[in-house]
C-alpha cells in the first residue's frame, strides 16, 4: 500500500481540528463582545483554545468594542445606493459614477481622517463599515505568510494547517461579530 507522509486521514483530522478551534474562537469572541457591550459577566475561554489564540481574540474584542463605541454617522443611504449599483459597476466608468453620485451623494462635508477604531454608520444608523487598525496581534500578523497557502498536500501540510488556523479563526471570529448573517450563511 502506497501511503504518502501525510495521508488523507491526517489531513481530515487537521481540518476537523481547525474547524473546531475556529468555532470555539468565534463563540468566545462573540460572547465576550456581547458581554463587554452590555456590561455582562466575564466570559471564560474554552480550554480548546491556546493562549496565543485567546490573546488574539481578546485583542480583537477590545478593538471591536472601541470601534462600536466610536460610531461615525454619515448621510449615505446605503439601502438606496445598493439598489442602484450592479456587479458591472467597477468604478472605472466615469459617466456612470457621476450619475451614481448625483442620485446618492456621499453626504459629508469634506474629508474626515479616522485614526482610531470606529464604525461607519449610514443614514439609518446601520453599520456599513468597521475600521480596526492594529486589531491583529503581532503573532497573528506574522502568521499571514503567502507561502503558507501554497499547498496542503505533502510533508508540510501539518505545518501549513497549523500556521493558517489562527489567522483564519481570528478573521472568522471578526466576521461573526461584525456580520453574523454572513457568518452563518457560510457554514
Amino acid at each position: 500500500m502506497n501511503v504518502s507522509s501525510t495521508s488523507d486521514i491526517e489531513i481530515t483530522l487537521w481540518h476537523t481540528w481547525a474547524l473546531t478551534v475556529t468555532h470555539e474562537a468565534c463563540e468566545y469572541t462573540e460572547q465576550k463582545f456581547n458581554a463587554e457591550k452590555t456590561g455582562g459577566d466575564p466570559v471564560i475561554p474554552s480550554p480548546k483554545l491556546d493562549t496565543d489564540l485567546v490573546m488574539a481574540c481578546d485583542r480583537l474584542v477590545d478593538w471591536l468594542i472601541k470601534a462600536y463605541k466610536n460610531p461615525i454617522q454619515t448621510q449615505i443611504d446605503i439601502a438606496r445606493y445598493s439598489k442602484l449599483i450592479s456587479p458591472k459597476d467597477t468604478g472605472h466608468n466615469e459617466e456612470r459614477e457621476e450619475k451614481l453620485l448625483e442620485r446618492c451623494p456621499p453626504g459629508h462635508e469634506g474629508t474626515k481622517l479616522v485614526e482610531i477604531p470606529a464604525t461607519i454608520l449610514d443614514a439609518s444608523g446601520a453599520i456599513i463599515a468597521w475600521y480596526l487598525p492594529d486589531a491583529l496581534t503581532d503573532a497573528t500578523q506574522n502568521q499571514l505568510d503567502p507561502e503558507v497557502s501554497a499547498s496542503l498536500k505533502g510533508s508540510s501540510s501539518e505545518k501549513i494547517l497549523k500556521a493558517i488556523a489562527r489567522p483564519a479563526a481570528i478573521a472568522t471570529a471578526a466576521l461573526r461579530v461584525m456580520h453574523p448573517e454572513q457568518y452563518w450563511a457560510g457554514l
